[in-house]
Parts: structure tokens; sequence; C-alpha cells
């Protein structure tokens, strides 16, 4: 097919609503609650010191106390020394107040003593016994775990393509003349391969223009087959908004340079959510978009626009020609 014809099959096989290639999946409590775990028996101790401090101070204690004192030592030594207690309820009720625990972790010792005193007055006023009511779970610990998934490294869009490419015998290259010859071979020159790839440039006097708008770029991954290489811009963009005209723009102008070689091609891999909403909203600003990928494909026929269905059928296509 030529570029429009699989500009139109990724179109005809839009992004699913989940996509497995991007799973963040981190487990943090036992997979039964009788099950030993650091991490729940010190969250189990935590609540049980909370409810001693909550006990002590009703009585008067304050912080000069020396039971007192010791609790929040405790709690302290729990929170810095216990993987995953930032997911624990009363580590999560630090935002309450406009902090977070990776701040409490570059407070001094006495900072810390200081905060956690603070924070237990008020968490035992606004939260202790409401969470006591309800029955505290270590669930908590797991639910809070997957929803800071979003924030933690994990399976990137390079790591997709990869598996996408994987049964095609693709291997990464070291070197230039290893990269250029028969085979299928890839570098990434993002990812410790920069110095092959300013190489491939020079050696086959590519310009490479998108450069020239956004200084020292390097693509996510190159790949090449039977003499002919694809440069590839990959984006993963979920919704629209913000900033996300811009990055449009971009990946458009990625596609919109062609080479004298007519066997270097600039590929644009565009997966989640937005690729759906460029290839059929019709709203003004996402038609525009649409358009401009259209009039690059149109204008630099050697360059492709590509979701996930879209890259599959392509790479099949290519390697088995």
């Amino acid at each position: 097919m030529n570029n429009l014809e699989y500009f139109e099959y990724s179109k005809e096989h839009p992004e699913g609503l989940i996509d497995p290639y991007y799973a963040k999946d981190f487990v943090v409590i036992p997979d039964k609650v009788d099950d030993f775990s650091m991490l729940t028996a010190n969250n189990d101790r935590m609540i049980e010191l909370i409810s001693k401090f909550k006990e002590l101070h009703e009585l008067g204690k304050d912080s000069t106390d020396d039971d007192i004192e010791k609790i929040i030592n405790k709690i302290c030594h729990i929170l810095d020394n216990t993987p995953g207690i930032n997911y624990s309820a009363f580590s999560q009720f630090f935002m309450v107040y406009n902090f977070t625990y990776s701040l409490y972790q570059k407070l001094s010792g006495s900072k810390k003593f200081e905060f956690i005193y603070e924070m237990l007055i008020r968490y035992c006023k606004e939260r202790h016994e409401m969470y006591m009511s309800h029955g505290y779970s270590n669930m908590i610990l797991q639910v809070m775990c997957d929803n800071y998934s979003h924030k933690r490294n994990g399976k990137t869009g390079i790591n997709k393509i990869l598996a996408l490419m994987r049964g095609f015998n693709m291997v990464q290259s070291g070197s230039l003349n290893y990269f250029v010859s028969s085979g299928n071979h890839y570098i990434l020159p993002d990812k410790g391969d920069r110095v092959t790839f300013e190489k491939f440039l020079k050696t086959y006097f590519i310009k490479m223009k998108s450069r020239e708008i956004a200084q020292d770029k390097l693509p996510d991954i190159v790949f090449s087959h039977n003499g002919h290489f694809y440069i590839c811009e990959l984006k993963s963009m979920k919704e629209s908004g913000g900033g996300q005209n811009h990055t449009v723009m971009e990946f458009a102008n990625f596609i919109n340079y062609s080479e004298i070689n007519p066997n270097i091609h600039y590929i644009t891999f565009l997966d989640c959510e937005y690729s759906n909403l460029l290839f059929s909203d019709n709203s003004p600003k996402i038609s525009l978009q649409r358009k401009a990928v259209i009039d690059a494909l149109t204008n630099n026929p050697q360059n492709y626009f590509l979701n996930t269905e879209g890259m599959k059928k392509f790479l099949a296509d290519v390697f088995s020609a």
C-alpha cells in the first residue's frame, strides 16, 4: 500500500480503550490478608501507634512527653525505612496540607519530628476516627500504588515498537557497518546509539531538516531492511488540550521532509486515544491537524503516519518483501 492507504488503514483500525503494551502493574501487598509483608505489618503497626498517640494527646500529653516522643520516633522510623509506606493513609494525608511524602523525606531529623507531631494532631482529629469506624484496610496501599502508576517508570513507546517488531529477526546494531549491512537491524539514537546515528546521517548525506526546528533532536528508533532505512518518531498522547497542538504540528512536520535518497523514510507512530481523535474528530483544530498530516503524506510519498494497527500492517508488509 502507499502511505495514504496506510493512513486510511490506521483510521479504519482505531486504538483500543486499553493498551497492554503500556501496563505498569506493580503489586505491593500480599495476595491474601493473612500473608506476611513488611509493608502491611509496618502499616498496621503505624495505625496502632497513631491510636496510642491520640489517647495520650487527649490526656494532655505533648511533644515533651517521653511516651509521645517514643511514638513519633517509631512512626518516623517506619516512614523512613518501609518501601511503599508512602501509599499509606497517613502519608497520603500530608497532601491535605499541601505537603508530600517526598518532601518529608528531605527534612532533617528534628524537622521530621516536628512535622509528624503536628500532622498527627490533625490526622487524629480529622481522619483517624473516621477510618477506624469504616475499618482500616491495607488494600489502600495497593489502591494508591495503582493510582500512581502513571508516574512510574515503565514500558515506553520504544518497548512497544520493539514488541511489534518481535518475530522479524531484528537485531540491535552497535556500529554503522553492522547497521547498514544486509539483514534486519535497528538502533536507538536516544538510548545509547547516538554516535552510530550521527555517522549514519553523515555517511548517507541525510539532512533531517526537522532538527532545524528542534535542535539536537534524536528520533526514537531507526530500523533497516533491504537497503531501506526507516527513521521513526513515537508519540503517545491520551487527550487533547494544553500544548498538544504544538506536539501534533511537531510530528506533522517530522513527516513533511524528504531526502534525495528515496530509500530514506520518516515515520510518525502515534498511538493512544489521541490518534483516534486525529483520525475522526471534526472540530476545527483537529481537522487542521489532520489536514497537515495528510498534506505531509501527499507531498512526501516515502513517509508514513501510523497508529498501532497501521504499524503492525506496515511492518508485516515491509519485512515480507
